[in-house]
C-alpha cells in the first residue's frame, strides 16, 4: 500500500515548532473508565485492542471544550477565538503553527473487551431480535448501534465494548514560548486545565460519549458544578437519587430519555396487543404521514400539533421506522429526518453519571444550542421545515409528554429528568 504524501505546498521545515518535549511543563492525571467504551478505534464501532485511548482524540475533546468556554464563558469575539485557538492549539494557516498543548497516554491497564450481547434462540424458533445486554451495559437505548443484526442474511455480530475498570495515565504538556503574549499565557495558565475539567465531567472517550458511553473519572479532579455550568450558558441537572456505581447512574439517565420519548402510557398509547405499544403521542409520525401524503387506513394523521418535529432538537438524523404490517397497509417507509447541509447534528444534550460527595448520580447537561433553532429540516428529497416552522412554543400544549414540563423538547426533558 502506497503511503500518502503531504500537500505539495506544505513544507514540514516551515512549521513553527515551538519547543522540544524537554521544554514542556507536564501534568499527570490518573484516569479510570466508569461506563463502557464503544468504538474509538480505526474501524468504526470497534475498540482498538492496542490503542483504546488515543491522544489525538483527547486533544480534539479538549479543543472542543476550550472553544465552548471561550464563546460562552469568556465571551470572546469570533475573531479573537480564532486567533487564540490558532496560537494555543495550532493549525494550518498562512504560517503553519504547532500546538502548544501536548498530550501523551501510557500505562493503559485492565483492558477487557467483551461482546455487548448475545443473540438467543426464541421459544418460537428463530432468534430474538434484541440481544440480552451484559449487566455492566444495561442501556440498550444508548447502545443500539452495537447490537449488530440477528443471525441470517446480512447478520452482524454484536460489537465488543471495553468494560469499566480500564485505567490509563494522561500526560498533559503545556509549552510556554519565549515570546508568548498575555493571552496565550492566560490560556496556558488555567483555561486548558478548565477545559480538561469540563471534558472529564461531561465528556468521554470513544463513540457516543454524549449518551454517556466512555465516561471516565480523573483522580482528585472535582466535577464542574451547576453554578459553573450556568456561567458558561449551560444547564446542569443532577438528580437527588444516588446509585451504587457509575454504570447504574448512567443507566438511570438513559432510561429517563427513553421514557420521555417512548414510555407507553406517557409518550405513546399503551396499545391493544401484548408487547406492542400504541401510537406515539409525539407529533412527528403524523407529520411525516402528512408530508408524504401516505398512511395506513387505521392510522390517518390526527395529532393536534400539526406539522411539528420537536424531537429534532435532541440531535439528527432521526430514523423513523413504521411497522412492517402498517407499511404494507399504506404507512410511509422508513423515514430519515436530517439537518439541511449536514449529515448530522450533534445533540446539545449530554447524559452521564456524575460524581459528587463520594457518590454517583444520574446527570444531564444541556449545552448552548441557539444553532439548533436556526436549522432547516430535510427529508431525502426536499426541505420540509424552515427555521421557526418545525417547532413553535405554542404547540407544546398539544404534545402530551411536553405539556406539563416546558415549551420546547429540551427544556421539558430537563424538568422531567429532575423529578
Amino acid at each position: 500500500m502506497a503511503l500518502r504524501k503531504p500537500p505539495v505546498d506544505l513544507d514540514p521545515g516551515k512549521l513553527q515548532l515551538t519547543g522540544a518535549a524537554t521544554d514542556i511543563r507536564w501534568q499527570d492525571y490518573s484516569c479510570t473508565l466508569v461506563t463502557p467504551l464503544y468504538g474509538g478505534g480505526v474501524k468504526a464501532g470497534e475498540v482498538d485492542a492496542y490503542m483504546p485511548i488515543r491522544a489525538s482524540a483527547i486533544r480534539g475533546h479538549l479543543r472542543f471544550w476550550w472553544r465552548l468556554l471561550a464563546k460562552h464563558k469568556y465571551r470572546l469575539k469570533p475573531d479573537e477565538i480564532r486567533q487564540r485557538e490558532f496560537a494555543l492549539w495550532g493549525g494550518l494557516g498562512d504560517t503553519p503553527q504547532a500546538s502548544n498543548v501536548w498530550v501523551r497516554i501510557d500505562t493503559i491497564a485492565n483492558l477487557v473487551v467483551e461482546p455487548w450481547a448475545e443473540y438467543e434462540k426464541s421459544d418460537r424458533g428463530g432468534w430474538k431480535s434484541i440481544p440480552k445486554p451484559a449487566q455492566w451495559a444495561n442501556a440498550p437505548y444508548a447502545l443500539f448501534p452495537a447490537q449488530g443484526k440477528r443471525p441470517g442474511p446480512g447478520s452482524e455480530n454484536p460489537h465488543g465494548l471495553a468494560i469499566p475498570g480500564l485505567t490509563w495515565t494522561l500526560h498533559l504538556g503545556l509549552h510556554y514560548p519565549d515570546k508568548a503574549d498575555a493571552t496565550l499565557r492566560e490560556d496556558l495558565d488555567g483555561r486548558v486545565h478548565e477545559a480538561l475539567r469540563w471534558w472529564a465531567s461531561f465528556g468521554g472517550v470513544g463513540a457516543r460519549s454524549r449518551r454517556g458511553l466512555g465516561a471516565f473519572q480523573i483522580q482528585n479532579l472535582e466535577c464542574v458544578s451547576a453554578d459553573e455550568a450556568e456561567v458558561a450558558g449551560c444547564r446542569l441537572v443532577v438528580t437527588n437519587s444516588s446509585k451504587d456505581n457509575a454504570s447504574a447512574a448512567w443507566e438511570a439517565s438513559i432510561n429517563k430519555l427513553k421514557d420521555f420519548r417512548q414510555k407507553p402510557g406517557f409518550a405513546r398509547n399503551t396499545g391493544t396487543k401484548s408487547g406492542r405499544p400504541g401510537r406515539s403521542r409525539w407529533p412527528e409520525p403524523d407529520a411525516i404521514r402528512r408530508a408524504t401524503n401516505t398512511h395506513a387506513p387505521l392510522h390517518a394523521p390526527e395529532h393536534q400539533a400539526g406539522q411539528a418535529y420537536p424531537r429534532a432538537a435532541f440531535g439528527l438524523p432521526i430514523i423513523f421506522q413504521f411497522k412492517d404490517e402498517d407499511k404494507k397497509a399504506g404507512d410511509p417507509q422508513n423515514f430519515t429526518l436530517g439537518p439541511e447541509g449536514f449529515d448530522r447534528l450533534g445533540s446539545p444534550l449530554l447524559l452521564r453519571p456524575y460524581f459528587k460527595n463520594g457518590k454517583w448520580f444520574p446527570a444531564a447537561l444541556l449545552l448552548p444550542h441557539e444553532h439548533v433553532k436556526k436549522m432547516r429540516l430535510v427529508m431525502p428529497d426536499r426541505t420540509i421545515a424552515a427555521p421557526q416552522q418545525w417547532w413553535r412554543p405554542e404547540q407544546a400544549a398539544q404534545v402530551e409528554p411536553m405539556a406539563p414540563h416546558g415549551q420546547d423538547a429540551l427544556s421539558a426533558f430537563l424538568k422531567y429528568f429532575a423529578k
